[in-house]
């Protein structure tokens, strides 16, 4: 009975050691594939954040440019773009008030005296630029119904009453500086446009030919990886 009894115990301590080593190793192991999900997870989503980013680069650029001309809307200097942002139109109404320009106007935000010009398209097919100095509401106007647009009687300087057509636009200007994408309206401070993780120093905007853009643009994610994209957008042709 005795050695019974030493017997049991002895198994007892063995697979008492057994039973810790085994869970040691599990631990280990899953600690190992906690560390290797994780890092795939960083690796996903680093991808992911950088494909978003480089849409959002392409997208703007090609939405900028396919708006104006090089040379005279846009042109690349010293590594930045500097353009007219053209952000909507006015449609010029049959009968006009008796001061300032009656327009029936649509775009991506509302005119704003305080930062837009207008490029207007005289009868003699030459665009003149004025500075928009105010807008108001186009009681009594008679323009065509057009979904979307709505009337407006607009005062520029100098003044350009027997206009057909109008875009209104600001001075703007994008670079890639800080680890960001950035955009500059007029002349106030650079406002980044995406997250940063940009590597800049190696991220450019360049002239290609006389129509268009070079973008290079590269990002450093987990582990000092990289990745870089290389496009071209084009102006108006």
């Amino acid at each position: 009975m005795r050695n019974s009894r030493r017997t049991v115990r002895g198994f007892a301590l063995i697979e008492t050691i057994v039973v810790g080593t085994l869970l040691l190793l599990v631990v280990q192991v899953s600690w190992g594939v906690t560390a290797v999900q994780s890092s795939v997870a960083l690796r996903v989503a680093a991808g992911a954040h950088v494909l978003d980013e480089a849409r959002l680069i392409g997208h703007v650029l090609a939405s900028e440019l396919g708006y104006g001309g090089v040379g005279r809307d846009w042109e690349v200097m010293g590594g930045e773009l500097h353009l007219r942002a053209f952000r909507g139109m006015g449609i010029g109404c049959p009968i006009q008030p008796s001061s300032g320009w009656g327009v029936t106007v649509s775009g991506h935000r509302q005119p704003d005296p305080d930062k837009d010009s207008v490029l207007a398209l005289s009868p003699d097919g030459t665009w003149r630029a004025s500075a928009l100095v105010r807008r108001a509401r186009g009681r009594g106007l008679d323009c065509p119904p057009v979904t979307g647009f709505d009337a407006e009687v607009w005062h520029l300087d100098p003044p350009r009453s027997d206009a057909l057509v109008g875009v209104y636009f600001e001075r703007g200007a994008y670079r890639f500086s800080n680890g960001a994408f950035r955009y500059r309206r007029g002349k106030s401070g650079w406002q980044p446009l995406t997250r940063s993780g940009l590597a800049t120093d190696s991220s450019t905007l360049s002239a290609l030919g006389e129509e268009g853009v070079q973008v290079q643009a590269t990002w450093r994610g987990p582990g000092q990886t990289t990745s870089a994209y290389q496009w071209s957008v084009w102006g108006r042709r």
